[in-house]
């Protein structure tokens, strides 16, 4: 299941149901995370640049940060995201 991100061409290390935020910590990515993994802050955004298909839906606590941010689809939560399948992504900042 290849994570890749595009900024470094990185492919990351998952293990199974793990976060794309404990993916990205766990493989040395610098990522924002103020509120821990709790879906308050929004600072652990990103964007998904291919295989969103293969992502599931946002859960409740995501849809209602995207909704009163209005994020396009294509942005997420990484605390949120849970990696199915292979995609990639990027930070808003890259």
């Amino acid at each position: 299941m290849p994570i890749v991100y595009e900024t470094e061409q990185q492919e990351l290390k998952v293990k199974k149901e793990e976060t794309l935020l404990e993916a990205c910590l766990n493989n040395d990515i610098d990522i924002d995370h103020s509120c821990g993994g709790g879906a308050s802050c929004g600072t652990c955004r990103v964007i998904i640049i291919d295989g969103l298909d293969n992502l599931h839906q946002r859960n409740s606590l995501e849809q209602e940060m995207a909704d009163d941010r209005s994020f396009e689809p294509i942005e997420r939560l990484a605390c949120q995201t849970n990696l199915v399948s292979s995609f990639k992504f990027k930070l808003p900042n890259d």
